[in-house]
C-alpha cells in the first residue's frame, strides 16, 4: 500500500462540484439569471462546473504531487503546506480568472470592470484552499492510521520470527541431554538403553508433534513430563522423584506452552545435587490458575555458572504466547515457578 494513494471521492465530486459551481457565481454577482434564456442560463451553469471540476480536480493532483516530491523529508511538513498553499492561490486563480474572463466575453453581463471577476476567483481561491485541506487532513489521518498498522504487523511479525528461534532452541538442547544419557546407560547399563530408546522414541514424538503448536492441554504436557522423567528415573533411579498433584478436571480444562514442563524439571536436575541417601523431589500442582513446579534447593558443592537460558527461554515464549509473565521464586530452602495456565 503506497501512503500517497488517492482517496476515493468520486461521490463527493459528483455532488459538490455541480454545487459550486451553482452557489459561487451567484453569492458574487457574477451572472444576473434573468439577462439570459433557459438554454443560455444552463449553457453558462455547465461552463461553471466544468470550472469548478478543473478546480477542484487539479488542485487535489497538485496536492499529491507535491507530497511525492517531498516524500522523503516526512518530517519537514511544513514545505508541503507552504508549496500546497501557492499552489491553490496560483493555479487556483489563474485558472479561474482565465475561464471567467472568456466567458464573460460572450456573455450578457454588461459590468464596467473586472470586479465580479476578482471577487469569484477569491472565492473559488478560498473554496480550493479549504477543500485541499480537508484532503491534506485526511490523507494524515489515513497515512498515520496505516503506519499504526504497518508497525502492528511487524510487532507480529517480530514476535512470530522470535517465538520460531525460541522453539527451534528447544529440539538440540533436549537431544544433546538425551544422547548424553543414552551413551551412558550403553557403556553403564546396557540393559536399560534399549528400554530408554524406546521410551526416548514416545517422548520425541510429542516434541514433533506439537512442536509448531502454541499451546496443548495441560493433560497432554503431564503425560509427555510423566514419559520424559521415567526416561530420568532409568539414569537418576532413587536419586529423583517426582510428585504430580493435578486432577483429571484441571488436566482437561486448561492450555499451557507445549514442553514447558520439561524444561523445569530439567533445571531442577541440572542446578541441584542429589544422590540415593538425599534424593532430589519435584513437585507439580496446580493452584489458582497456576501450574507450581518447586523443588528444595540441594546446592551442589561446586557451582557452576549458568547463563539461565532455560528459563529465560520459557518466559520468552510465555511472553510471546500468553502476553503473561513466569514467576520465580527463591526462597531459603525452596525454588519454585509458577507457570500461567490458560482455561480451554
Amino acid at each position: 500500500m503506497n501512503s500517497a494513494a488517492p482517496l476515493n471521492d468520486k461521490t463527493v465530486k459528483l455532488f459538490c462540484t455541480p454545487l459550486l459551481g451553482i452557489v459561487i457565481p451567484n453569492i458574487t454577482g457574477l451572472i444576473a439569471n434573468h439577462n439570459y434564456q433557459i438554454g443560455e442560463l444552463l449553457a453558462s451553469y455547465l461552463y461553471f462546473i466544468f470550472i469548478a471540476f478543473l478546480v477542484w480536480e487539479g488542485n487535489v493532483r497538485l496536492m499529491y504531487f507535491i507530497k511525492k516530491k517531498f516524500e522523503w523529508q516526512y518530517n519537514q511538513y511544513y514545505k508541503i503546506i507552504i508549496s500546497l498553499f501557492f499552489a491553490n492561490i496560483v493555479y487556483s486563480g489563474l485558472l479561474s480568472a482565465s475561464l471567467l474572463y472568456f466567458w464573460r466575453i460572450y456573455s450578457k453581463e454588461t459590468y464596467l470592470n473586472l470586479e465580479p471577476i476578482i471577487n469569484t476567483s477569491l472565492v473559488i481561491i478560498i473554496a480550493a484552499t479549504f477543500i485541499t485541506n480537508i484532503y491534506e487532513i485526511i490523507f494524515l489521518n489515513n497515512e498515520r492510521e496505516f503506519n499504526l498498522s504497518r508497525v502492528e504487523q511487524l510487532n507480529i511479525a517480530k514476535a512470530q520470527a522470535e517465538l520460531e528461534a525460541l522453539k527451534n532452541q528447544i529440539d538440540p538442547h533436549f537431544i544433546f541431554n538425551s544422547l548424553n544419557t543414552l551413551s551412558y546407560l550403553i557403556i553403564k547399563e546396557p540393559q536399560n538403553a534399549k528400554l530408554f530408546n524406546d521410551t526416548l522414541a514416545k517422548v520425541y514424538r510429542y516434541i514433533l508433534s506439537n512442536k509448531d503448536k502454541d499451546l496443548v492441554l495441560l493433560k497432554e504436557e503431564v503425560e509427555f513430563i510423566s514419559n520424559y522423567f521415567y526416561l530420568l528415573k532409568i539414569r537418576f533411579r532413587e536419586a529423583i522423584n517426582m510428585e504430580i498433584e493435578i486432577n483429571d478436571l484441571a488436566a482437561d480444562d486448561f492450555l499451557i506452552p507445549p514442553i514447558s514442563l520439561q524444561a523445569l524439571v530439567e533445571n531442577a536436575i541440572k542446578h541441584n545435587d542429589f544422590n540415593d541417601r538425599s534424593p532430589l523431589t519435584i513437585n507439580v500442582s496446580v493452584s489458582s490458575n497456576f501450574i507450581i513446579v518447586k523443588n528444595a534447593i540441594q546446592p551442589k558443592a561446586h557451582i557452576q555458572p549458568s547463563s539461565k537460558t532455560g528459563l529465560l527461554n520459557l518466559g520468552n515464549r510465555y511472553r510471546l504466547i500468553t502476553n503473561r509473565h513466569v514467576v520465580i521464586e527463591s526462597g531459603f530452602n525452596v525454588f519454585s515457578v509458577k507457570l500461567p495456565v490458560l482455561k480451554f
